[in-house]
């Protein structure tokens, strides 16, 4: 009931007095806490995908360099040795919530901050009362359209918005004590990835210092406004169903991540560590050591013979990237197995535009099909699956629909023979399925499929 009072008054208020509203408790939160992110290093990521990986990477290698440090990512909450899962479902949470974060996280001496910023918790303002010292842009393309206005240029605009927040703080020094004593300085410091066409809206915003990092040849180091970038790009690098191999400054690294998405998200980390002062040396053991990150690409390891990944793919471009991985995969074993794909059509009253293109992808590289529920919110589920399917028909392909996305699974594993491969898109490790009236249920995708491994004989 709450919640839909909630939803009724959004709707009534003008967007201009919203915007005010998030704004004032974004500084009242601050002041609240003491502003305590100028007592700490804050590093933001932003871009449409890989912000969680890219985290997680950088915090292995500040966490081999004995650094300690916090973190908010769509995954979880993490201060020092202390971590708990995020079930809210925003990768960004409320002011209040970040403000009384960051002074936990420096009341137990953690040095380096870690935060998601997201273009929805940046248009409402979550950013404003944050001193960032480093911020990443990684890359971007179409999502979340409908909360800013329908436009990918008001949503490039909202990723922007964090490195304009870096400009509008020009401090050169951390507060690193209780009493505001200025004694270490810090250099601001923003990120780029020079590969995506979308870079010089990210490079034309003030910074003591650039990073570009690249794969491609025709990326070279240059100046940008008045800075020159540093370059952080591979000599020479591969990429197949074994995995990556790249060479970095007379170093080679042996990720035991794969494709090309992930090469990315790694050089990404490594940029971050590099304007940290990280050595190389640190970064290249901390890497060879990085497992993956939950619910991203993860393979679930069963006694039953049965190939079965679990990713967080939410995006057409993602899911395609996860699919032609695993395609490869298929085709380098000459084994002539099926690749199997359960997907939903993301959030109910979202990003419809991209359902039927999902459906479409899957039509282009999976073999079975299984169309099922994720997080419907306030819409009707069924609408959702069927949009998806628009795709689909449009080349004949066959499918199913499965609305209960454990049934879903379930058949997807007793269809898989022993070179198939299943995969599980749209939710990776979250830890919650969000149904009408924003009520929460407790769901992971990876537990759901052990529970279902169990059952077969």
């Amino acid at each position: 009931m709450i919640y839909q009072i909630k939803k009724i008054i959004r709707k009534m208020t003008p967007r201009f007095v919203i915007s005010i509203y998030h704004l004032l408790l974004s500084w009242i939160g601050a002041m609240l806490y003491g502003f305590p992110s100028r007592k700490i290093i804050v590093i933001g990521i932003t871009g449409t995908k890989g912000k969680t990986t890219i985290a997680e990477i950088l915090n292995s290698i500040l966490e081999e360099f004995n650094l300690k440090t916090a973190m908010i990512n769509s995954l979880r909450f993490k201060i020092g040795e202390e971590e708990w899962a995020n079930k809210t479902k925003m990768t960004m949470p409320g002011r209040f919530f970040i403000q009384k974060f960051i002074r936990r996280a420096v009341r137990n001496n953690c040095k380096y901050l870690i935060l998601e910023a997201t273009s929805i918790g940046m248009d409402q303002h979550r950013h404003r009362a944050i001193d960032f010292d480093v911020v990443l842009f990684n890359n971007i393309h179409p999502e979340h359209l409908e909360e800013h206005n329908n436009s990918f240029e008001k949503y490039l605009f909202a990723k922007e918005k964090l490195f304009k927040k870096l400009e509008s703080t020009k401090k050169t020094f951390l507060y690193n004590d209780r009493r505001g004593k200025m004694n270490n300085f810090q250099t601001k410091t923003s990120i780029v990835n020079l590969d995506d066409k979308f870079a010089d809206n990210f490079l034309k915003y003030w910074a003591d210092k650039k990073i570009g990092y690249s794969l491609s040849s025709s990326s070279q180091s240059s100046s940008f406004g008045g800075n020159k970038i540093l370059m952080v790009k591979p000599s020479d690098y591969s990429i197949n169903s074994e995995g990556i191999i790249f060479n970095l400054d007379n170093y080679e690294f042996k990720p035991s991540l794969k494709g090309k998405f992930n090469l990315y998200n790694i050089l990404a980390a490594i940029s971050i560590s590099l304007s940290l002062n990280i050595p190389l040396s640190v970064v290249k053991e901390a890497i060879s050591k990085f497992s993956g990150v939950a619910g991203r690409m993860e393979k679930i390891e069963n006694e039953k013979g049965k190939n079965i990944f679990v990713d967080f793919a939410h995006t057409p471009d993602s899911l395609e990237a996860v699919y032609q991985l695993l395609r490869s995969e298929i085709s380098s074993n000459s084994n002539n197995g099926k690749l199997i794909c359960i997907l939903g059509g993301t959030g109910g009253g979202r990003d419809k535009w991209k359902r039927p293109v999902m459906g479409k992808i899957a039509g282009r590289y999976c073999d079975e099909i299984i169309i099922t529920n994720e997080d419907p919110y306030d819409e009707n589920p069924v609408d959702i699956m069927k949009d998806v399917a628009d795709g689909l028909r449009e080349d004949n392909k066959e499918y199913q629909i499965i609305e209960d996305r454990r049934e879903a699974i379930s058949t997807a594993i007793r269809i898989c023979q022993k070179n198939d491969i299943v995969v599980i898109t749209g939710k990776g490790a979250e830890k919650v399925m969000v149904l009408a009236d924003n009520k929460k249920i407790p769901w992971d995708d990876r537990v759901v499929v052990r529970e279902e491994l169990e059952k077969i004989s």
